[in-house]
């Protein structure tokens, strides 16, 4: 039985075994959106469900299930001797009624979306990554999951998952599992210089979310916010929303240009910055721009929201102070993740926060999504506290480094006549300089027919012209894979313009 058919009230019904939703669900559909449209109206009557389910060759049970449902709705209501009946509450056609009315043409139209929403319309967004299976070389922003211990990972989750669920099952605080907080606390403390208590850590869903919380929680419309140029544009667009006005200071290499933030600046509620490892040109904020900073920020009263992004990965001595280490006051916020340290899945990170921030960070947490997985934050509690976590991020150091070399080394080999690949001291990808004559567009598209991602370092400009450049993330590949994608990305790009592609 592919489709029967049967015409009451001008209104056809179509039930099919190809389909394979339910038989009742699809007539119970069919009805209902026939009432919706007015095609059957307030008052008028339908088949019997022996008749009908007749008609249609199927059994009267279908029929049954179906009617039942839309009586359980409202829309039918069967009364003994008179059948059964759309129900009268329905409003009667309008007087135009020489068009059907048609639901399927009402939309949510842009113009319905808010006005900070719409300021969005500028900015690329890409929302699709995740979920396609090995990461494509270059593809920026991922560290080695494929050499995260996973039996340790998993033996730990395992032995949780034997114990009393209320160990694991019940809600945690909405700022963190307090375990977590305290081994965030201790190992911040040993790794990175910050000096802080266990309940003055928040756990969060990413740094995404911290940036996210700090906005709800400290930004009024038209506040200013300052932003690096280039800079995390993500980070911008979440304070946009607020309805922040955002002011860009120019980056160089030695990150922040200080001076000019105090030339422009006088006035502002939040700064961000990422000294240790600027996004995205890989810079370091230099001792004397950081003194400066912190003295300019106490002068306008203005908070700074360190973002650690990569400040693990540093290639040459120790990973450098951080600003919240060096500032003798509560003027500093530092926000770390788990998603770059560990594999980007997890979604766990953590903002370092003072005192009087943290009752009202929580409560607008539990306004949100209450507080992360639990289990999650617990089994990452044991991999803190056994010392996995720590043997991981050295191993990645030696690793990352190793392949840091072996892109520079493939790069001077075969791209020396496109593109500059000078090496950096940290981070999870370099940046490639174009040489004069080579087109970006040109070379972007010739690596992605080859199943090549290059990201242009122009998505992350708010407004400062930058010398034309294309992102390299080498973390999750390893060294003959980095080479054999060079050596393709060089081929395929000299071929394209051979051929005037």
């Amino acid at each position: 039985m592919t489709g029967k058919h049967l015409r009451f009230q001008f209104e056809s019904i179509t039930i099919s075994t190809e389909d394979p939703t339910a038989l009742f669900r699809q007539l119970e559909n069919q009805i209902r959106e026939a009432i919706w449209q007015e095609r059957l109206r307030a008052g008028e009557r339908l088949p019997s469900t022996r008749h009908l389910a007749k008609q249609l060759g199927i059994a009267r049970n279908t029929v049954i299930n179906a009617y039942e449902q839309l009586a359980l709705e409202g829309f039918i209501v069967t009364l003994r001797g008179s059948g059964t009946r759309v129900t009268d509450h329905f409003p009667p056609p309008s007087k135009d009624s020489t068009q059907e009315s048609d639901a399927s043409s009402i939309t949510i139209k842009q113009t319905d979306f808010s006005e900070r929403y719409q300021a969005l319309a500028n900015h690329e967004i890409d929302i699709s990554q995740g979920g396609q299976g090995t990461a494509r070389p270059f593809r920026a922003n991922i560290p080695n999951y494929f050499e995260f211990p996973r039996a340790q990972w998993a033996q730990l989750m395992s032995k949780k998952l034997r114990q009393k669920p209320d160990s694991w099952m019940e809600r945690v605080h909405s700022c963190g599992y307090e375990p977590l907080r305290s081994a965030i606390s201790s190992y911040l403390g040993v790794s990175r210089g910050v000096s802080t208590t266990a309940e003055q850590v928040i756990v969060t869903a990413g740094a995404q979310q911290a940036i996210e919380l700090l906005a709800k929680l400290l930004i009024n419309p038209g506040d200013v916010v300052c932003f690096e140029d280039p800079g995390y544009t993500h980070a911008a667009m979440v304070f946009e929303l607020a309805g922040a006005k955002i002011v860009t200071i120019p980056v160089d290499e030695d990150g922040l240009d200080v001076d000019e933030l105090q030339k422009t600046i006088s006035e502002a509620k939040l700064l961000y910055v990422t000294p240790a490892n600027h996004f995205p040109l890989c810079t370091t904020l230099s001792q004397s721009r950081r003194q400066a900073l912190l003295k300019w920020a106490k002068e306008t009263d203005t908070i700074i929201l360190e973002d650690d992004y990569n400040g693990e990965y540093r290639y040459r001595g120790r990973p450098l102070p951080t600003l919240h280490t060096m500032a003798n006051d509560d003027r500093v916020i530092y926000i770390g993740s788990f998603s770059k340290l560990l594999f980007p899945a997890l979604r766990l990170g953590y903002m370092v926060v003072p005192q009087q921030l943290v009752e009202p960070l929580g409560t607008i947490r539990w306004l949100l999504d209450r507080h992360s997985p639990s289990l999650e934050q617990i089994v990452l509690t044991d991999f803190i506290n056994h010392g996995h976590f720590s043997r991981h991020i050295r191993r990645m150091r030696s690793l990352y480094s190793e392949r840091q070399k072996a892109l520079v080394n493939a790069a001077k080999e075969h791209l020396e006549d496109i593109l500059e690949l000078p090496p950096l001291d940290g981070g999870l990808h370099l940046i490639g300089w174009l040489k004069k004559g080579v087109e970006q567009k040109q070379l972007i598209s010739a690596a992605a027919s080859v199943d090549i991602e290059l990201l242009p370092t122009s998505l992350f400009n708010f407004k400062t012209p930058q010398r034309e450049g294309v992102i390299f993330g080498y973390a999750p590949y390893n060294v003959e894979q980095i080479v054999s994608s060079v050596k393709k990305l060089s081929s395929t790009y000299w071929q394209s313009k051979k051929e005037g592609l």
